[in-house]
């Protein structure tokens, strides 16, 4: 009987310190789903009996909320990913540590005050693209193009940070952008359709609501004859864009997973510091088969440091 009490208590006691980790993000898409594939990996490798619960907002931020609101009461530690989902985390939950990775401009949506350390709750790792490096790719590739599309979402706060840069950097380069808005898929085809004789080529940056449209995007660009560059390794090769530069995901996703390690082992936010991902975990690639499409010759000094050719 005594024995049986104490199988019981033990495992009692363990059921009490379990932790529970979870992950919340915005919309379903190959990049982000990385994200969450490692940061899952890297947690139960270290913490096996750690606990991860995961939901997918479909895309709604007032889903996002909900998934905050539920995980306030029934997780330890949580990670959002995505600038909508790390917005309505931060928002909601004040009281357990919240991990923010795959976002774009943490100090502008509100979610930190400055990189490196800060008081509060609240750590993680931006994506922050390399913007003038992608105007300055795509003025090599496309010498004679002028006018440079850019498909956003102005709901999104990383989707504007990267139009602002976008409209920065373009001046010195003799760009012009031609923003094309829309706060729902529907609307995005329609400002597209709109203004597709007026665009030369197309910048893709990681836009969610654009990531969710990108198979119909991709159809109207290439019944047109539009040619675009991606900031998005996943995108890029959803839209067959002749160029893709942009982070390898899974690495985020580790690096983020290490993080929330620190956190289980006993650190506070406040002891760890945001930070925005290196350069090296960059990745190029290359579609020969777009370029030949459009009549573009590939530089061999690109194709010799490209990590992707796709032929």
């Amino acid at each position: 009987m005594k024995k049986a009490l104490f199988v019981l208590f033990v495992l009692f006691v363990s059921l009490s310190f379990a932790l529970t980790v979870g992950i919340t993000q915005i919309v379903d898409h190959p990049a982000l789903n990385q994200v969450k594939d490692a940061i899952i990996k890297t947690v139960k490798d270290e913490n096996p009996d750690v606990e991860i619960l995961f939901q997918n907002a479909q895309g709604s931020y007032q889903n996002a909320v909900s998934i905050a609101q539920e995980f306030k009461n029934s997780v330890d530690i949580v990670v959002a990913i995505t600038t909508p989902s790390a917005q309505a985390a931060v928002n909601t939950i004040k009281d357990k540590p919240v991990v923010f990775s795959a976002v774009t401009d943490p100090i502008s949506a509100g979610l930190i005050k400055k990189f490196g350390k800060n008081d509060g709750n609240v750590v993680g790792l931006s994506d922050l693209l390399p913007v003038n490096v992608h105007l300055s790719l795509l003025k090599k590739i496309f010498p004679n193009a002028k006018n440079v599309g850019i498909i956003f979402n102005p709901g999104e706060q990383n989707s504007i940070t990267l139009l602002e840069l976008s409209k920065k950097f373009s001046k010195d380069l003799n760009l012009n952008i031609v923003e094309i808005p829309g706060t729902t898929s529907s609307e995005m085809i329609t400002s597209l359709n709109t203004k597709i004789n007026s665009i030369d080529v197309v910048y893709i940056f990681t836009d969610n609501l654009l990531a969710s449209t990108m198979e119909s995007v991709a159809a109207i660009l290439n019944e047109n004859n539009i040619p675009s560059i991606s900031g998005d390794i996943e995108l890029s090769k959803q839209a067959d864009s002749v160029i893709g530069f942009g982070f390898d995901y899974y690495s985020l996703g580790l690096e983020t997973g290490k993080m929330v390690n620190e956190i289980i082992k006993g650190k506070k936010t406040s002891e760890l510091e945001s930070k925005t991902m290196d350069m090296d975990a960059l990745d190029l690639l290359i579609n020969l088969k777009s370029a030949k499409k459009f009549n573009i010759v590939i530089p061999e000094s690109l194709l010799d440091i490209a990590d992707i050719v796709l032929r």
